[in-house]
């Protein structure tokens, strides 16, 4: 009797080691074997289906660290609340043409964003306040945010202000340190540019030597600048007086790329998916 149970356990145990090489899927035996040097060896080979369920949870880990990163980003990106969720799929065109042509260009550099940012090309959006020039922006920004690229959403105001807050001894960064992070990230987003008044007297103040210092540090380092203003380039000197050779460098950037957009403001619209 007690033979015939441990005859019983050996074969359970031989089945046992068996099912491990026998795909519960297809099927298909796993079990390789080869004789090196007089000892026989087994070993486990992957059917095409265990193949796809580790190709399938490597993507899905992936996916998963891609989301992390996206989110991450984010909080970084200094994207307000109110355009976190604008895309170019929720938006509302064929109101107003002139601000058509604007989305569809800004909609194909981010299409194309492995070549646009790479090469550091820029946009400069104007019009008039409520015409859709920060709504278009945003949903530049989060396209990229999707694609991991990173990007940082701000104005002259608040870097001027994130800049002045160094100066404090207890500060845990340098002016230097900062103005490097606004230089050197790969797309900045500089919205409402021009909402400061700069008098004739004032051309060689702090702020606008800050100004000339981040946007000639990104034109040198070939990094994205998008701007948004409710002025033209030659009203940013002549009405708002702002260094002449600051205006030439983000003239250089955004060769090509200046966008007037016209029309009345589409703010307050009811459709909900007008988002500006």
């Amino acid at each position: 009797m007690q033979i015939r149970d441990n005859s019983t356990q050996r074969s359970s145990a031989r089945n046992t080691l068996n099912d491990e090489y026998i795909c519960p899927t297809c099927g298909k035996n796993r079990k390789r074997e080869a004789v090196i040097c007089g000892v026989k060896y087994s070993f486990h080979v992957m059917c095409e289906c265990e193949k796809k369920e580790q190709e399938l949870a490597k993507k899905e880990q992936e996916d998963f660290d891609k989301m992390r990163k996206i989110e991450k980003l984010k909080s970084l990106s200094l994207l307000g609340e109110r355009y976190k969720a604008a895309t170019f799929s929720n938006s509302k065109t064929g109101i107003n043409p002139s601000f058509d042509i604007a989305f569809n260009r800004c909609k194909k550099y981010c299409e194309l964003c492995e070549e646009t940012v790479k090469n550091g090309c820029g946009i400069y959006l104007f019009g008039d306040k409520g015409v859709g020039k920060t709504h278009l922006t945003a949903c530049m920004a989060n396209f990229l945010l999707s694609k991991c690229v990173p990007v940082l959403f701000t104005n002259l105001f608040e870097i001027s202000k994130a800049v002045k807050s160094t100066f404090n001894r207890e500060s845990s960064q340098t002016e230097q340190i900062l103005i490097q992070k606004f230089s050197n990230i790969d797309v900045l987003f500089f919205d409402d540019l021009g909402t400061e008044i700069f008098t004739k007297a004032s051309g060689e103040t702090w702020l606008q030597g800050l100004l000339f210092d981040l946007i000639n540090k990104r034109y040198n380092n070939q990094k994205a600048t998008i701007f948004s203003s409710n002025h033209s380039l030659n009203s940013l000197i002549n009405e708002r007086g702002i260094m002449e050779k600051t205006v030439d460098r983000i003239s250089e950037m955004t060769n090509g790329a200046v966008i007037k957009i016209t029309g009345g403001s589409l703010r307050g619209k009811t459709d909900s998916r007008i988002l500006f």
